[in-house]
């Protein structure tokens, strides 16, 4: 029996793709797709925070598309970072074009110097983010967008980051490409989600619903409180029948490493004290709705300054009308935090209305329709050194015990959508062949 912990896109993703192997799969809430859901308030929906689709995997962009078929649609990015009272479009490497005239010439200054600079030769997980930013696209760049926005969002300095999971989110441009972008020249789309489908109708939480047809056994409100790894015995707090106790061969988490590790409570003290070291920034995810139609015609703009309490704002009816009512618009604003610190939502909202007025999004007269704040606890990993030498030994360890730890909280790493779906497919392929079935039985 394969017991699966938590129903978002990676654990729907394997549930979906077991094909007749037996499985039961446990979901603490009373929907699927973790936070990759939708939700209604008055006359809106809203998601928890932006969730937009954008593939580098044929075989999951056709598996989403089936799923879907009929119901997204293509949307061609319109992402603009704002700073210096100016709206450049993103990624700002290669669009500096309408900044002061001292700020273009000091980001090609200082990326022409990394031109001649020599390679360095730490390893990515030696080398900070503050010296890969540095080393790869120079100081005016890291002054003016890369650290403000990163430090902002990341809540911690950038010397304290590894550098080992930039590689296909912040791509290094040529020459060529950070010229013309000083020029205003735009010959190519850059960057890793130059256009991006979303749904046409629901929210994003159309899509881990689209997976419930080909899976079954779920049950909701079900939370995982032990897991006694020796005898493969998990046990769970459920809503409706209190206490339950689930024997398995493998089981196959996806919840935080380390909530998982800390329910694993026969585990070696030494892998117990390394999970208790990673680490995480939680985001406020504020959604918005006002009475007023095209408040943006963007999609979703960045902010780097410190002027502007959040580092980013989405504008959700631009990526489908079917969001909100008639003559309105809707809003989702990010915040970062440390899991720690507690605003209050009044406060909150407030500082995000004058930070909206001052950017020019909002008028001083804006109507807020509705205001919803939701606290999203694990929100961005933290790539520190700690993770780098910790995480390979804690997850070598589960699996041992027969747990696979999957998604983007369960591999505690920075991924996407479809990187949740493609774990969970390529677990489930692993899972069903024989050489597999043997060594459970073993």
């Amino acid at each position: 029996m394969i017991v699966i912990v938590g129903a978002g896109l990676a654990g729907l993703s394997a549930a979906f793709h077991l094909n007749g192997v037996p499985y039961r799969l446990f979901e603490k809430e009373q929907e699927v797709g973790g936070l990759c859901r939708s939700y209604q308030l008055d006359g809106f929906t809203f998601d928890i925070t932006g969730h937009l689709l954008h593939f580098r995997q044929a075989d999951i962009r056709a598996l989403v598309e089936g799923l879907l078929t009929g119901r997204l649609q293509k949307h061609i990015r319109r992402s603009y970072i704002y700073s210096h009272q100016t709206y450049t479009e993103y990624p700002f490497q290669v669009n500096t074009f309408g900044l002061p005239p001292e700020v273009v010439r000091e980001c090609l200054l200082g990326f022409i110097a990394t031109l001649t600079t020599p390679a360095s030769t730490k390893s990515p997980e030696e080398r900070s983010f503050k010296a890969w930013i540095l080393e790869n696209l120079g100081e005016g760049m890291a002054k003016h967008f890369m650290v403000p926005f990163n430090e902002k969002l990341w809540q911690v300095p950038l010397d304290e980051l590894t550098s080992d999971w930039v590689s296909w989110l912040v791509p290094k441009p040529e020459l060529k490409d950070v010229v013309n972008g000083a020029l205003g020249i735009k010959d190519k789309a850059f960057g890793y989600n130059p256009s991006f489908l979303y749904p046409s109708q629901g929210g994003i939480e159309a899509l881990p619903r689209a997976f419930l047809g080909g899976v079954s056994n779920v049950h909701h409100g079900c939370e995982l409180i032990e897991v006694d790894t020796a005898r493969r015995r998990a046990t769970f707090q459920d809503k409706c029948h209190g206490v339950r106790t689930e024997e398995y061969d493998t089981l196959v988490s996806t919840i935080p490493v380390p909530e998982l590790v800390r329910r694993c409570t026969d585990l070696p003290q030494a892998i117990r004290e390394a999970a208790k070291g990673l680490r995480c920034v939680s985001v406020y995810n504020v959604n918005l709705g006002v009475a007023r139609e095209g408040v943006s015609d963007k999609h979703w703009i960045y902010f780097p300054e410190r002027d502007y309490p959040f580092y980013r704002a989405g504008f959700p009816m631009n990526f489908s009308s079917a969001l909100g009512p008639p003559g309105c618009s809707s809003l989702y604003v990010e915040i970062s935090h440390q899991p720690t610190d507690v605003v209050e939502t009044s406060v909150l909202i407030e500082r995000i209305k004058s930070g909206l007025e001052k950017a020019g999004i909002f008028r001083r007269d804006e109507k807020i329709v509705t205001a919803d704040v939701r606290d999203i606890r694990y929100a961005y990993v933290l790539f520190d050194r700690h993770r780098a030498g910790a995480l390979p030994a804690i997850l070598a360890e589960l699996e041992a015990k027969g747990i696979h730890s999957i998604g983007r909280y369960g591999r505690w790493e920075h991924s996407s959508m479809e990187d949740a779906i493609g774990q969970g497919k390529r677990l489930a392929e692993r899972l069903k062949s024989p050489e597999s079935a043997r060594a459970v039985r073993a």
